[in-house]
Parts: structure tokens; sequence; C-alpha cells
């Protein structure tokens, strides 16, 4: 078990603060690794998601997310031209005071400057609801804004959202019928976990969000000016738009939260970067067995090049939830249906994206306000 955090020695850090850290271990998706202090003795252990190669001692410069559970969570900086950003001889931690609230678009809480900044960015009901609230919208939003987006090769991207367990579950209608401030409050207000799809015949385009207790949790948005879907909060705010026109078509639907999480990891997790030689069924049990020691959420992508299709397999809390045969449509919670699958397919690849436990914890707020959302720009 890890040694408690001392709160004293977390006092002072908020979401988006730079701070240096040194590589510790690598582990399935990113490094362990300690934000250094003056006195060695006070480090604190942290956890970095990240693609690229670091090297165990070397010094790498981020930003604070949140911390829980004793561990502190981290988001990789990033440079130009993308590579994570070493530290180097550069003495850092004499620039930090001039880095922090100016990253990523955040401000930190403090000064009526930063508060004034931030609501105008959107962030209004998180401060009207006080510091500790601000502080677990940006939290996600520092979580957010290194989330990668994944291309799958989907004929259409909505169809990576799982269909209602239960046909009887959809309610499908015409926005015209009733209105977007009215779905907007029944989602948010009935803090729904559900999956909403939307079908524009106008634009024309297709779009998905799954939501989390309310909160969007992962959007997909194509039409034909956007044939590959952007990230998520820019689909989220294109397929509100679309909610605007009276034709659209909309469906809602209940899902499990074990199955919601385990989605939410394809577009709010982080890779895991694959190192190994192992073939797909090996590796399937692998990264299973390694989930199930740490109790993690995750969503394993099994592509399948022999069919050009995709099986997602779900992971919640460290224990196999189902698998979503993209190409039927088809949900099962039968693990060997997956095993099927990689042993008929000689090709077959499969990767991992995980969804960090500090996300859904209380120190954040996990998801996208739809409301805030709406009020949005979408960039095109």
């Amino acid at each position: 078990m890890s040694r408690p955090l001392n709160p004293w020695k977390l006092s002072g850090y908020k979401a988006g603060q730079n701070v240096v850290c040194r590589v510790v271990i690598a582990e399935p998706g990113g490094y362990a690794v300690t934000i250094e202090k003056d006195n060695p003795k006070d480090n604190l252990p942290g956890f970095l998601p990240t693609p690229v190669p670091l090297k165990v001692g070397e010094q790498i410069l981020a930003q604070f997310v949140c911390v829980h559970n004793n561990r502190i969570l981290l988001s990789a900086r990033f440079s130009s031209s993308g590579v994570s950003k070493p530290v180097q001889s550069i003495r850092w931690e004499e620039h930090l005071a001039e880095l922090d609230g100016t990253q990523g678009g955040l401000t930190q809480p403090g000064t009526n400057a930063n508060y004034e900044a931030q609501a105008r960015s959107g962030e209004q009901r998180a401060l009207i609801a006080g510091p500790q609230q601000f502080e677990e919208e940006a939290a996600f939003r520092v979580w957010a804004q290194q989330a990668p987006s994944r291309k799958f090769g989907l004929k259409r991207a909505v169809d990576m959202i799982l269909p209602p367990i239960h046909a009887e579950s959809m309610n499908t209608f015409k926005i015209a019928d009733y209105d977007l401030e009215w779905l907007i409050t029944d989602l948010e207000g009935g803090m729904r976990t559900c999956s909403v799809k939307a079908m524009s015949e106008e634009v024309p385009s297709r779009s998905a969000m799954l939501l989390y207790r309310g909160r969007a949790v992962g959007c997909a948005y194509t039409s034909l000016k956007s044939p590959e879907p952007p990230a998520t909060e820019q689909s989220l705010q294109m397929m509100l738009s679309d909610l605007t026109l009276p034709e659209t078509r909309v469906s809602i639907y209940d899902l499990p939260e074990s199955l919601t999480l385990a989605m939410s990891a394809i577009f709010m997790g982080y890779p895991v970067k694959r190192t190994d030689d192992y073939e797909a069924r090996p590796y399937f049990d692998y990264i299973c067995e390694w989930l199930e020691s740490k109790g993690q959420t995750a969503c394993l992508i099994v592509s399948l090049p022999a069919t050009n299709s995709n099986c997602f397999a779900y992971i919640y809390k460290g224990q196999f939830a189902g698998a979503f045969y993209v190409a039927d449509q088809m949900f099962t919670q039968d693990k060997n249906f997956v095993y099927r699958l990689l042993r008929n397919d000689a090709q077959a690849n499969v990767e991992a994206s995980i969804l960090p436990p500090e996300l859904t914890s209380s120190a954040v707020r996990f998801g996208f306000s739809i409301s805030m959302a709406r009020n949005k720009k979408p960039e095109i």
C-alpha cells in the first residue's frame, strides 16, 4: 500500500500548474514519476501518461491535474513538434511562476482578472459554485486538452458508440417536437448516463454523444464537410449546433455506468504504447491481467484486418464488462467471443486506452458541460 501523502506538501498546487518531475519507471501508458522538491525527502509520487519514450532519471516539465488515492495525475507538456519537453540543463523551477496560468488556455484562480478570464471562456457556473468546483472543472480541462483523438477507419464514426442494450429503452423524436433547451435540461438536470444520437439531413451529418451523469464524456461527429470526426469538444459543439435545426432526428437511450466509463476511455483515456512483440491473444491476456491487478477501467480496441472490422472490449475496474462488434452492432458479455475473433484473424491487433481513476473521483468534474459547450461556437 502506498504511503499517504502529507496534505501540507500538496498545498499550493492547482490544476494546470507547471511542475518538474523525474522519471522513475515505465508503466503501461506512461511513467511513474516523482515531483521534484528542494528536499528530496519531500518528493511526491505521480503518474505521467505519455507515448513519448523517456529515460529513467530524466526530468520533464508537466502540468498538475489532480491528486486522488495518494497518486498525483499529471499531464505532459508538449513542444511545437509534439514531443514531450525534457528539462535538460534549464532550471525550470526558476521559471515556473511565470509559466503558470498562461499555458493551455487556463488561468489560475486567485485574482479577479483570472476569474473574469475564465468566465469569458465559458466557466461561469464553476465560478458561481465556488473555488472547489472551479478546481474540479479546471482539472478536467487540463486533462481534456491533452487527450488524443483516435481514428478507427469506420464508415460512420458514430457506430463506435454502443447501441441500446434494451431496444425498448430508446426514445426517438424530431427536435422540433421539443427543443434543445428541454433536451439539455433533461440530460443535465436528470444526470443521465446515456447515449444521444442525432441525424440531420439538412447539413447533412450524423453525430453521437456519450454522457456520464449528465456530462459529455465522448462525442463523434461526421458530415460531408467534416468526414473525419474532430476532437471530442469540437464534435460536441458541432453536434449541438445541428440540434438547433428543427428537422434533426434524435435518439436517446440509457446505458450502464460501467460500460459508459469503459467506452469513455476511447475519448478521454490515455493510449498504451506497445513496445512488445506479443501476438494479439497473448497481449490481450497480458493487458487484461494487468488491468485486473490495478483495478483499472479501459477500452481494448481489437482491429481485425481480415474482415476490415473492429471490436471494443470493455474493462470496468479490472473486470471484463462486455464486447461490442462494430460491424454487426452486436454487444455480448461472452469473453470467448473476443477470443474467437482473435483466433480467426492472424493479423489481429490489440490496443488499450485507459481511463485514469482520478477522472471519476471527487477531485474532477468528469466530462464537458453540455450547456457551456452550447454557448461556444464550433471551430470549422
